[in-house]
């Protein structure tokens, strides 16, 4: 299978015009063997009863919830009047969903002086972006709440929008009504793996919280016009993130939450944000560690290969765009830059047990992301 996989990027890679093409150093098999044994995933802890202790919070990335996530109780250097507070806080709950026709993003984010959201459809057989919203809005328009799990909420309004997810008895329903797009999503977290759970601070009075779940079994549909993606148990993945962020936020991202031979594989993967605290890879059970990773790619050349690789060389993929949403919101006060392709990863990760899992064309996408908010 990895010769087969091997192969297939060789060719993708010949296909690419020239300009497009990243080093043939960067297509798995063609780089030289790392000179050093791979080393195995960490397998996590379990999370603390709470976020905050002592007026800070709880640094550490763990393997299932927390009981609560709140920031009461915040003191010293994290203690923010309303007003600050407003400026400095930023929350979204965002869903990404592959099955073989299509790939959904949907996301609702409150950054506290303004409201946002995405709602992203990919047609995987067109090689087509049907949907691509990103709309800027005044403050209120979006709320999120701060608990991921039973009692998440999440609400977007604006002129022809309206998105909701909410989460109740490891039911969690996604609905938006956006433009010309009809979503109806239900995914079953109650059989998924424990999610990922990350705090890491980011400077004096700065800290994120992220919890990252894979495997959420979906049913539904999502209508665009006359076209319709029907979701039939393909295992969705949610990212719920909260924070005092830096103004000056840049990273890299990959994520995936597929089946591929009978095993549920995710990874939640990430450069330039949270010192690699959220770095997770899941395969048929808890997350794991992985460390430190590296994203090579082209900015320039949005349907080039990515190379993503980790310090300890547990995991080495490469990511074959099919198709990719970008843009560029600068209001000088507020700037937004991002790259996200739609694709498959091929290579390998490693488990817990030393095992080598090769992926050979997973679902899934990536994002270069800079933002001053």
């Amino acid at each position: 299978m990895a010769a087969k996989a091997e192969r297939r990027q060789l060719d993708r890679w010949r296909q690419c015009p020239v300009a497009d093409r990243l080093p043939m150093g960067n297509i798995p098999g063609m780089a030289e063997a790392s000179q050093h044994p791979a080393a195995r995933p960490r397998p996590l802890p379990p999370p603390p009863a709470r976020l905050v202790e002592a007026g800070a919070p709880v640094e550490g990335t763990w393997a299932g919830p927390l009981r609560d996530a709140g920031f009461d109780g915040l003191a010293g250097e994290y203690a923010r009047g309303f007003l600050e507070r407003r400026l400095v806080e930023k929350r979204w709950q965002a869903l990404f969903l592959a099955t073989p026709q299509a790939m959904i993003s949907l996301a609702i984010v409150d950054a506290g002086y303004l409201s946002s959201g995405i709602l992203s459809v990919f047609d995987r057989g067109a090689r087509r972006v049907l949907v691509d919203s990103n709309p800027v809005l005044p403050p209120l328009f979006a709320w999120v709440a701060d608990e991921p799990n039973d009692g998440m909420r999440a609400v977007l309004t604006g002129p022809r929008i309206g998105a909701r997810i909410e989460r109740s008895g490891g039911r969690i329903l996604a609905t938006a009504r956006w433009g010309g797009v009809a979503l109806d999503l239900a995914l079953d977290a109650r059989r998924a793996p424990p999610p990922m759970t990350a705090a890491c601070k980011l400077g004096p009075g700065r800290f994120n919280f992220t919890q990252k779940l894979v495997g959420l079994a979906a049913e539904g549909e999502v209508r665009v016009g006359n076209a319709r993606f029907a979701a039939r148990g393909e295992p969705a993945g949610l990212d719920f993130t909260h924070g005092y962020l830096a103004r000056d936020t840049s990273w890299r991202w990959a994520f995936a939450s597929a089946r591929q031979g009978g095993r549920l594989i995710g990874f939640n993967l990430s450069e330039g944000f949270m010192q690699s605290s959220e770095n997770a890879v899941w395969v048929d059970g808890a997350p794991c560690s992985v460390g430190p990773v590296r994203f090579a790619f082209e900015p320039s050349a949005p349907l080039a290969p990515w190379r993503i690789r980790s310090d300890d060389g547990s995991l080495d993929l490469t990511f074959q765009p099919e198709g990719y949403r970008s843009q560029s919101v600068d209001l000088k006060l507020v700037v937004s830059k991002y790259l996200q392709p739609f694709g498959v990863f091929s290579g390998h990760l490693t488990t817990p047990a030393g095992d080598r899992v090769d992926v050979d064309s997973l679902p899934g996408v990536t994002e270069d992301h800079t933002a001053r908010w």
